[in-house]
């Protein structure tokens, strides 16, 4: 029997998923001690001391099941934000948010509109879903171009995704350009912008919370998984207007998030002392790349999130596997179509210092094989 043929449509458009090895393995299969993990945009500086303290207790709490409504967790944000409790819904990180609203609101005669390098995990979800994807075109600066997106809304258009920043690349869409923007989107299409990289922007950035009351059709997708460095706990959540919230917590499992999940982000969240230390660190070991690149002449595109891309030419997928030997992720983003980048998560200091040191002799051995051939 070939159940392939009995999954829904969207379900057999996809490859099917392959599990990376586990990371021991391929420290044997590599030989080396240690591995660098610069590919996903986890956060190297570990967590605040108020999250510690909340695993250490955590052993009397594991046999309960979590509070089903995250009240304490949307208190929070609500003291830390002014987010109204109504407009909030916690979920399992942006995938399952993301996920609620596609089964809330999607079908196969529907089609997705996607600006073209915002997030493979939106276009996933999209595929899931059977409906039709509209790929919209970018910006040189590599954000969405929206003139174009709002030429490929039609009838069947029920939603608009987009990342902001756009993951991995990291280009940015100020908030004048997104209000207008909704303004020309019709009440009945929803526009979900996925903000998870939105805690390296730092002060500058203006929160696109407001716009929610003037465009009910506009939901907002944030996660704790980089700045608070909660990857491996799974949480997010979602602003929307009180009838989406409704509709999503009706489709969402009861007891979607782990009570650990829920104090830790609390704590994290409560630290902001620790919180602006990240960012800083963050963008401090960021600014390192761009005077490499500078120096030696790299193009580099200018963003101020958690990785930065690197454009080595015909070289790139020679670096990707020189340093993969090293045992060094890094993400070439050949699956966007661009071949010749390479996007390198920012590590901690002396990840920096390894990646930049090998690097710097990769350009400089082949300098030397450039000279020895002119001669």
């Amino acid at each position: 029997m070939d159940f392939s043929s009995l999954c829904n449509v969207g379900i057999r458009k996809l490859m099917p998923y392959r599990m990376g090895k586990p990371l021991e393995m391929i420290k044997d299969e590599l030989g080396v001690k240690n591995l660098i993990r610069l590919n996903a945009g986890e956060s190297p500086f570990g967590v605040s001391h108020k999250v510690r303290s909340v695993l250490q207790c955590y052993e009397e709490k594991i046999a309960y099941y979590p509070d089903g409504s995250a009240y304490f967790l949307k208190d929070a944000l609500r003291s830390r934000y002014g987010y109204a409790v109504s407009n909030i819904t916690v979920g399992a990180d942006n995938g399952e948010l993301l996920s609620l609203l596609t089964r809330a609101f999607v079908n196969p005669e529907h089609n997705i509109i996607i600006p073209r390098i915002s997030s493979s995990t939106m276009e996933r979800t999209a595929t899931l879903t059977g409906a039709e994807i509209k790929i919209a075109n970018i910006l040189d600066d590599w954000t969405p171009n929206f003139d174009d997106v709002i030429e490929l809304i039609d009838v069947r258009t029920r939603m608009i995704m987009l990342s902001n920043p756009t993951n991995p690349i990291g280009a940015f869409s100020v908030y004048s350009d997104i209000e207008n923007f909704l303004g020309a989107v019709p009440e009945d299409v929803i526009v979900v912008i996925d903000e998870e990289l939105i805690d390296y922007l730092g002060a500058g950035y203006r929160d696109l919370y407001g716009l929610i009351f003037n465009h009910p059709n506009l939901v907002l997708l944030r996660s704790f998984s980089h700045a608070y460095g909660l990857a491996s706990l799974r949480i997010g959540y979602m602003l929307s207007c009180e009838e989406i919230c409704g509709i999503a917590n009706t489709l969402r499992d009861p007891f979607n998030v782990s009570q650990l999940a829920i104090d830790c982000a609390i704590a994290a969240l409560s630290d902001q002392a620790f919180y602006q230390k990240v960012v800083h660190a963050n963008d401090v070991e960021r600014n390192r790349f761009k005077e490499f690149c500078s120096y030696y002449g790299l193009p580099l595109i200018d963003t101020r999130t958690c990785s930065v891309t690197i454009d080595f030419g015909e070289l790139a997928e020679r670096y990707y596997q020189a340093f993969l030997q090293l045992g060094v992720f890094t993400r070439p983003l050949g699956y966007l179509g661009l071949p010749t980048l390479i996007n390198i998560s920012i590590g901690h200091p002396r990840h920096t210092d390894f990646f930049l040191t090998k690097l710097e002799k990769f350009i400089l051995n082949d300098f030397k094989d450039v000279e020895s051939d002119n001669i």
